[in-house]
């Protein structure tokens, strides 16, 4: 009894261990918006990608964002890690659109993001950004 006991207890530890971490759904554009920035300065392109509408351009362009955060040296991807997320400005656009104008403290460039209301909550949309569209 004493075997299936700590038997039991062994695998639901290594089971909570290999699980995916499940990301609660953004509900509002600042919301989705701070989440998958915070993703991506922290090098956590997992994150970041729960918080973009999921299609090929969007996909291929965080590709490219991870890309570019591992071309850092490690100094530079711990100042981003511990940087902070200055929102400058949020413009709603319409009841589903805003568009988030932040910089990060670390670069202090400042940068657009389109967040979109979808079924599965607010999202990113990164075609706007590198577009020009916004």
């Amino acid at each position: 009894m004493k075997y299936a006991v700590c038997l039991a207890l062994l695998f639901a530890m290594f089971s909570s261990c290999s699980s995916d971490q499940q990301f609660a759904p953004a509900d509002n554009a600042l919301v989705a918006a701070q989440q998958f920035l915070g993703g991506c300065l922290k090098g956590d392109f997992k994150q970041a990608a729960n918080y973009i509408i999921t299609d090929s351009v969007n996909t291929a362009q965080l590709g490219h964002l991870k890309d570019a955060y591992y071309h850092n040296n490690s100094d530079q991807r711990i100042e981003y890690r511990t940087a902070n997320i200055i929102i400058k400005n949020d413009e709603v656009v319409s009841a589903t659109e805003e568009i988030i104008t932040y910089e990060n403290s670390y670069d202090k460039i400042t940068r657009k993001l389109k967040s979109v209301k979808t079924d599965q909550g607010w999202k990113v949309d990164l075609k706007y950004t590198f577009s020009g569209n916004l």
